[in-house]
């Protein structure tokens, strides 16, 4: 993205020519202004002095001020070869985009009942407003691309269905939503939620002026979240705004946390107690099996025997006991397997991970393309729109040789 190019927009003043500029290299600016990890950031040369640009918050500023009231339709002339994206999270989204504007008939197919997939379901309204989804949604819809949703790969209709159907290129880009599960004493009892779950919980909550702080699922007064990353960040921040007290545990150290150091203290800001260098051992439960406590210990550096590296050790005699009633496993992610299951022919590495061509972003099956999460596991939302854009790049040399 020409990120010089758009700030020098807005620092003349002209915000509807920075957020053209953005838009022509990404197709979800207000989205990517809100959660971005921002590695142009990082990339400043004023990070020497550590008070880089923010880039982020410029492109936010240009996504929700210098949008057009209304948007013009882009007119692009369809060709004859039709393009199945299966996925509507970012890197599905961004293919999408970049393929319909090459002319192509595309058409998007997601599983669950509106489009986004991560963005709708996996990150809090709070850090992403529905109103701005869908409006970064509509403008991919207004250049020709069609969503179907309800449609569930592998159950609806297989990889091969659709190459019956005609559709010249298949994308895979179905994420990976699945959570990590812990190998934790207790993670069966009553209470006990992966972030992942809990999240979608929040998202899928039917809320209004009266029920707005009101979950429809168990939450005890007091939540423990497990992790360090941003779904861990989110499930705590979503449980404060329900009212409870929550604190957040963790082997690493608060500057270790794999979140933005701004987002960290707002989650501090907010109410969450994060407990740095401590590692859940058992979870706790009452006479009912259901949750009642973490049982942990203490974390400390020392020297390893084996490599005189400096390791994170468990404190001896440093067991303590936090009372919980509601306990949120945010350790990681991994693909869903149902890909893998109901269409053998592919090649998927043993995190279940979908092998693909460095080159040409094809899997084992001729046609069939695959980008996104679904093939790193994990990444930052704008890898996964990189790797859309990629893909959609690969699919056009592959469709018009």
């Amino acid at each position: 993205m020409d990120v010089p190019g758009f700030v020098r927009f807005l620092r003349e003043g002209n915000l509807s020519a920075a957020y053209e500029r953005i838009k022509e290299q990404n197709c979800l600016p207000a989205v990517c202004g809100r959660i971005c990890s921002a590695p142009c950031e990082a990339a400043c040369v004023l990070m020497e002095e550590e008070s880089p640009i923010g880039v982020r918050a410029l492109e936010r500023y240009a996504a929700d001020f210098g949008k057009p009231r209304l948007s013009r339709r882009e007119r692009v002339e369809r060709k004859g070869k039709k393009v199945a994206v299966v996925g509507s999270g970012p890197a599905g989204l961004a293919a999408s985009a970049d393929l319909a504007r090459k002319g192509y008939q595309v058409t998007i197919f997601e599983a669950l009942e509106k489009p986004g997939g991560v963005l709708r379901y996996g990150i809090p309204e709070f850090r992403i407003p529905r109103k701005v989804l869908d409006g970064e949604i509509n403008d991919i819809k207004a250049l020709g691309v069609n969503i179907e949703t309800n449609f569930f790969i592998g159950q609806t209709a297989t990889v091969a269905d659709l190459k019956e159907q005609g559709y010249a290129a298949i994308l895979l880009t179905t994420g990976a939503g699945i959570p990590q599960f812990m190998d934790l004493p207790g993670t069966n009892f009553g209470g006990v939620y992966y972030g992942e779950e809990f999240l979608m919980r929040v998202n899928l909550m039917k809320v209004n002026i009266f029920s707005r702080n009101i979950p429809n699922f168990v939450i005890g007064p007091k939540v423990v979240v497990i992790g360090s990353g941003n779904t861990a960040l989110d499930c705590a921040r979503a449980s404060v705004r329900f009212g409870r007290e929550v604190k957040l545990i963790f082997r690493r150290t608060e500057e270790d946390m794999r979140v933005r150091p701004q987002e960290r203290e707002y989650g501090k800001e907010e109410g969450i107690q994060l407990e740095p260098l401590v590692r859940p051992v058992e979870i706790l439960a009452d006479q009912n099996n259901f949750v009642s406590g973490v049982k942990c210990v203490r974390m400390d550096y020392a020297e390893a025997e084996e490599s005189d590296a400096w390791e994170l050790m468990p404190v001896p005699d440093s067991e303590f006991i936090i009372e919980a009633d509601t306990v949120i496993i945010a350790i990681g992610h991994k693909p869903n397997s149902i890909i893998k299951r109901t269409t053998p022919q592919l090649k998927c590495d043993p995190d279940e991970t979908i092998k693909v061509d460095s080159d040409t972003h094809m899997t084992a099956i001729k046609g069939v393309f695959s980008a996104g999460n679904v093939v790193t596991n994990a990444g930052p939302l704008v890898e996964a729109i990189a790797s859309g854009k990629s893909v959609a790049e690969d699919i056009h040399q592959y469709l018009t040789k």
